[in-house]
């Protein structure tokens, strides 16, 4: 078993590459614990409580069970974030090199975390239920199949309607609302009996989280956010366009996660694709070409293998070569700054400690003068050789530590 919970963190974070930091937070957003290779993002933790928040509100309205996952795209690092019933972990991805988890060993990591909690902070009455559903829930995030791009019917009349229409079983509602929560389009399910305002104004307040908590981390605007939980559902928001080329537009679902949710999210990029030709603007296909990305990861397109002429003219191995510049760059930059911190902080130290033996040496022989003058005895002479031994000692490694 892992003597502490950095060790267990460490696992994931050496499981790819493309995981860049590794936190444990409580449910208030405070860090427990945490391991990374490049500087910290800070308000992370503070993001994933906040989302955890709502989603919990919007699980709780509409009837979804307790929300396990969470993530958010951004344009250059996503958010993953798990509840674990004590608090949640919380993984920095770089998506556009690798979004596959491991989540077999997640799951170990999970247990072992657990299980050093339970034995040596005696949390074996605690909740730790939820974290059973969280190897099945990150399968079904990688798993399914493709739906391929299609068109809709339209309607000169109500073109986005007919769009958001339930065609796939897999949805249940879908929506688009400006960010004051108001509905532009609505459509749901014969089974789905909640109203297009309720709707959108509950999924609205993830959306608005993931916006303003990625905004104040340096993250950017959100690519999507989604939700999955306990019931085998999700919930997903997405940017969906200008309202008149101004309003910022909002889409919002509700689906299944039977079939996993890879057909999910490419049915949704068709729509986000259709709905683009009504209120499009760059973002949306930034929405599209993230899909792409993510996708090609589960199911790359096989290419013939060709040695390159010249290995330095390869843009393939040029852009390996950068990313590992990169990282390097990055870990030998942040742990150079933890190394000179530690090193203030020990030369600090140092120099407390001889002040306080230089002070309690001169201190004690005066004492010794007043009280032993005159007097020579073997055990005085032992002790004082012992006092002396362990001064030197004391010297000689900060000395060491110092240099």
């Amino acid at each position: 078993m892992a003597a502490n919970p950095e060790t267990i963190l460490a696992k994931i974070l050496r499981s790819s590459q493309s995981i860049k930091q590794v936190l444990i937070c409580d449910k208030v957003g405070l860090v427990i614990s945490k391991v990374l290779r490049i500087k910290p993002i800070e308000g992370i933790s503070a993001l994933e409580s906040s989302i955890f928040r709502a989603a919990e509100d919007v699980c709780e309205f509409l009837s979804l069970g307790k929300s396990v996952i969470h993530i958010s795209m951004f344009p250059d690092k996503s958010i993953i974030g798990i509840d674990i019933g004590l608090g949640y972990l919380v993984l920095v991805v770089e998506h556009k090199v690798k979004w596959i988890l491991d989540f077999d060993l997640i799951n170990s990591c999970l247990h072992d975390l657990i299980n050093m909690w339970v034995s040596e902070l005696g949390l074996d009455g605690y909740d730790f239920s939820v974290v059973k559903g969280v190897p099945g829930i990150l399968s079904s995030i990688y798993s399914g199949n493709v739906t391929q791009p299609h068109s809709y019917e339209e309607d000169e009349i109500d073109p986005i309607t007919e769009i958001l229409k339930i065609a796939n079983p897999l949805f249940l509602a879908n929506c688009i609302t400006n960010e004051l929560g108001l509905p532009i389009a609505f459509a749901s399910s014969s089974s789905f009996s909640i109203g297009s305002e309720e709707f959108g104004g509950t999924l609205l307040s993830l959306d608005a989280v993931a916006k303003e908590k990625g905004e104040n981390a340096g993250l950017g605007q959100p690519i999507f956010s989604a939700v999955f939980t306990d019931q085998n559902k999700g919930i997903l928001t997405c940017h969906s366009g200008l309202l008149e080329g101004i309003e910022p537009l909002v889409f919002q679902t509700l689906f299944e996660l039977n079939e996993g949710f890879i057909p999910v999210l490419t049915e949704v990029s068709s729509m986000i694709m259709a709905i683009s030709k009504e209120y499009g603007d760059e973002q949306m296909q930034y929405f599209i070409q993230t899909v792409e990305t993510l996708i090609g990861q589960i199911f790359p397109t096989k290419k013939e293998i060709t040695l390159p002429a010249s290995g330095e003219d390869d843009q393939r191995l040029q852009l390996v070569i950068n990313e590992m510049e990169k990282n390097i760059e990055e870990s030998i930059g942040y742990y150079m700054s933890m190394l000179g911190d530690l090193m203030e902080l020990i030369s600090s130290r140092a120099s407390e400690i001889t002040k306080s033996i230089e002070s309690y040496d001169n201190d004690f022989n005066k004492w010794l003068q007043v009280n032993t003058k005159g007097i020579d005895h073997p055990r005085i002479r032992g002790e004082l050789k012992k006092w002396e031994d362990a001064k030197n000692l004391i010297e000689v490694k900060l000395k060491m530590l110092s240099e």
